[in-house]
């Protein structure tokens, strides 16, 4: 996220009205362009359809349906690997080697689409749905994930502009070409409704991607490279990398997939399950969080960074103890500060939001009990935030044991809080959601404090003298992939 820092330095630098909402655009893109092109375009799409379109209701609820079952799963699938990936490339960059970052790209795709192939076909095996319609929300589990894994590289390609483009014109062609294809519809002899508004909203999601992966070709040609899959070392190196990838991916997720099998549950077209009531409130609230991730890149990637920076050069180049303490003194004094902004400002927007939630869902059409799930699931959203922004910090410190068991006790006390308040009824959904934020938020602050404290003996210890090779599952079966494919 370093590229994306410098460039926000620089807008911020003259002190005009102009340059600072672009640079605030610019850090919600990077820092949310997928959520906000994804769950944005639903609900517009959604709304547009529910106003104007004569759309069929059991038609309108798979298309909803497929896209939420695209995003989530791809989320789960991709945001497992996403940190070995940005830890492989954040040192290979440390060493001026952008040649592969090409290459690592397309490993990884390749990857990701052999394993969402799978996923797919065992998925839609017994499926009754239309194979045009399967094969359209195949190839729209692939592009979303690919989405996802271009903004880890991307970020370091400092073409800010062409990727906020990129998720602003994939939303406007999403939208004109559902509208397009209700009005002029493509005759299919199965779920008509639901296949063209799909193949219209996958148009925009088409264009996206390939607008992200012209900018990332651009900025990085392809060469004749090394290994594309030796990333997969790093998984070797270092697997709680992995670990923490999927399980905070895993665990904002599990609740709604444990409610899918609950009283609220529905299934459509013998193929997926959802909650109507739950589901909606759940994508609501995560997009209350995108103002604390962007604050997120702004505030800490333009005031911490350059203080980590500093702290670590002494210790890495031989800085005095005196010059290590004032450093690490003035480093974490501006990181409580960002924090503590941060929480305060997320905070109080998600209150400002609940109190006015009854006005504004109401006229949305939202049931009473979905607006009171939304509350708590905003409260969820709040601790979800921050608990991850305390991952993000743990692993700028190196400090991967702390981040594991943060994502680990978000995972775990998702899926048992969610089983055990389920049978007590509608009114306690949402509640696991919050309740598991929480504890794993208030471990994750207690495990910084004290991290903090002693961040120059965890940094000296952490040196190791003798560098071992690691040479585990991944590491063999990059080898074997790089000769076969």
């Amino acid at each position: 996220m370093a590229g994306i820092g410098f460039t926000l330095q620089k807008l911020f630098r003259d002190d005009y009205l102009s340059l600072r909402v672009r640079a605030y655009a610019y850090a919600s893109f990077i820092a949310a362009g997928p959520w906000m092109l994804s769950v944005g375009s639903i609900a517009l799409i959604n709304f547009m359809l529910v106003q104007f379109g004569h759309v069929d209701d059991a038609q309108r609820q798979l298309f909803i349906v497929t896209v939420s079952y695209c995003f989530i799963f791809s989320q789960i699938l991709s945001g497992g690997w996403q940190l070995s990936v940005t830890r492989y490339l954040a040192d290979h960059f440390f060493q001026n080697r952008l040649e592969v970052v090409t290459p690592t790209y397309v490993g990884i795709s390749r990857i990701i689409l052999g394993i969402s192939l799978i996923i797919a076909v065992i998925f839609y095996w017994s499926s009754p749905v239309s194979m045009v319609y399967k094969v359209t929300s195949v190839l729209l589990f692939f592009m979303i994930g690919q989405i996802w894994l271009a903004m880890v590289f991307l970020t370091a390609a400092k073409d800010y502009k062409i990727i906020s483009y990129s998720f602003l014109a994939g939303g406007l062609v999403s939208i004109i070409g559902v509208i397009i294809l209700m009005r002029y519809p493509i005759a299919f002899e199965q779920h008509e409704q639901a296949t063209n508004i799909l193949i219209g909203f996958s148009c925009g999601i088409l264009l996206t991607m390939s607008m992200l992966v012209f900018v990332l070709l651009r900025s990085f040609p392809a060469k004749e490279a090394s290994n594309p899959y030796g990333f997969l070392h790093y998984v070797d190196k270092y697997p709680s990398l992995l670990w923490v990838g999927f399980l905070y991916n895993a665990g904002v997720w599990m609740p709604n997939i444990i409610v899918w099998l609950g009283p609220s549950g529905v299934r459509i077209e013998e193929t997926f399950m959802y909650s109507p009531i739950y589901d909606t409130p759940v994508f609501l609230a995560n997009l209350t969080i995108i103002p604390s991730l962007v604050l997120f890149v702004v505030s800490v990637e333009t005031q911490f960074y350059d203080k980590y920076k500093t702290f670590y050069g002494y210790v890495t180049h031989g800085g005095t103890l005196e010059m290590i303490t004032k450093a690490k003194k003035r480093m974490v004094e501006v990181l409580w500060r960002e924090l503590y902004r941060l929480t305060k400002l997320q905070g109080i927007l998600t209150l400002f939001i609940i109190l006015i939630s009854d006005m504004l869902l109401e006229r949305l059409g939202l049931q009473e009990i979905v607006i009171d799930i939304f509350k708590m699931c905003a409260l969820g959203a709040l601790m979800n935030a921050i608990m991850l922004i305390n991952i993000l910090i743990m692993l700028y410190f190196e400090d991967r044991k702390g981040a594991v068991i943060t994502g680990g006790i978000y995972f775990t006390l998702n899926v048992i809080l969610t089983f055990a308040l389920l049978p007590l009824g509608f009114d306690y959904y949402g509640f696991s959601y919050f309740m598991a934020g929480l504890a794993a938020y208030s471990w994750s602050g207690y495990r910084l404090l004290n991290f903090l404290k002693r961040i120059e003996v965890h940094t000296f210890i952490s040196q190791s003298i003798i560098n071992k090779e690691v040479r585990g599952f991944f590491t063999r079966l990059s080898e074997k992939a790089y000769w076969r494919f």
